[in-house]
């Protein structure tokens, strides 16, 4: 290593497998890590877990949606009942099975319960009392026409109404002051609608029976936005995603998690370019730093594994075998002048030079 050296000593090699041994943790950290504090599940929308924008090394990532995250039974209720997702497009990677039966989309407690706000209107007990409620044009007994309807608690619907439903376009204002304005079919929101939140979160876009369907955007009160397709209140096909620190994916989603081609880039400079799978890197992909360096190759669950090619910035290069992240198998060490040494590595240590 001295002032002649062509980066081929033992000492440069030391100090290449040196790096690649501390870049484990930070490949293994290329996700930003979730805030530990949660505010009240009351508003749920506001309950999105907010990601750190701080640098992740040596900090091993976990993929779960926020609603994975949710433990015990009341939770998960409330989180079903509110207004948004909260995956809040990646979180932190998952350590507990998917659950799959909490539905993480806009099934908010404006839109899951309009049902039986409206379901009252053909309920003949409660029919003559919330008549006494409701101002604006009938046919019959029937709402019809244009006219507001409130409820005791508060909820109230000023819009278009067809045989007792609402049907047409419309404001229906929950108890909890969260509000949809736009269209409906049949008392559910379909068509193009607004849903806002009390905090300032809002979606805007597509519905279908009272979920995001379609093209929308969405913003949550961190500042945090998503603008692409939604398939039955799911993130599903292309979209972007920016959090609030402004690291942001680009690129396919199904069922709510970054599957498909995409790229991830973070505030720090560094890039992932390529295939996912539920939330992971997995399959071919480069993987970019800001100071040069690259890993061209094969992933699986956010590690390198199978063939890659790492180049350092001086022109090093390191092309061969991974596994969980490390050099595992057979592989050609590259020098700066194009020299190459092929030897044998086991879980990230060279264990012989191969002739």
């Amino acid at each position: 290593m001295g002032n002649n050296c062509t980066g081929q000593c033992a000492g440069c090699y030391k100090r290449d497998i040196e790096i690649l041994k501390s870049e484990q943790h930070q490949i293994q950290s290329e996700k930003p890590q979730e805030s530990q504090s949660r505010k009240s599940s009351k508003n749920f929308v506001e309950d999105a877990i907010p990601l750190s924008s701080k640098s992740e090394i040596n900090t091993k990532p976990i993929t779960k949606s926020v609603v994975d995250i949710v433990g015990d039974k009341s939770k998960k209720t409330r989180a079903v009942i509110k207004i948004q997702s909260c995956w809040k497009g990646y979180s932190v990677r998952k350590k507990l099975p998917i659950m799959n039966h909490i539905k993480t989309s806009f099934e908010t407690e404006g839109s899951k319960s309009v049902g039986s706000y409206f379901g009252r209107l053909n309920n003949e007990s409660k029919l003559k009392k919330l008549a006494k409620t409701y101002n604006g044009q009938w046919l019959g007994k029937e709402r019809h026409g244009k006219g507001v309807q409130v409820w005791p608690d508060g909820a109230q619907y000023d819009g278009e109404w067809e045989h007792n439903k609402a049907h047409g376009k419309g404001l229906f204002r929950h108890a909890d002051k969260i509000e949809y304005e736009g269209e409906w079919k049949w008392s559910k929101a379909c068509g193009f609608g607004v849903m806002r939140s009390p905090s300032g979160a809002y979606y805007e876009g597509e519905w279908e029976n009272d979920l995001q369907h379609g093209y929308g955007k969405e913003k949550w009160a961190d500042g945090s936005y998503y603008e692409g397709q939604y398939y039955k209140g799911l993130k599903h096909g292309k979209g972007k995603y920016i959090w609030k620190d402004n690291s942001y994916y680009e690129g396919e989603w199904q069922n709510n998690k970054i599957h498909g081609m995409g790229a991830y880039h973070w505030i720090d400079g560094r890039g992932y370019i390529g295939q996912w799978k539920d939330g992971m890197m997995n399959g071919h992909g480069e993987y970019s730093w800001s100071d040069g360096r690259k890993y061209n190759g094969e992933y699986l669950n956010d590690q390198k594994d199978g063939y890659g090619v790492y180049k350092w910035v001086d022109g090093k290069e390191f092309r061969g075998q991974w596994q969980k992240g490390v050099q595992h198998g057979e592989g050609v060490y590259v020098t700066v002048d194009g020299r190459t040494k092929r030897g044998l590595w086991h879980e990230g240590k060279l264990v012989q030079w191969l002739k």
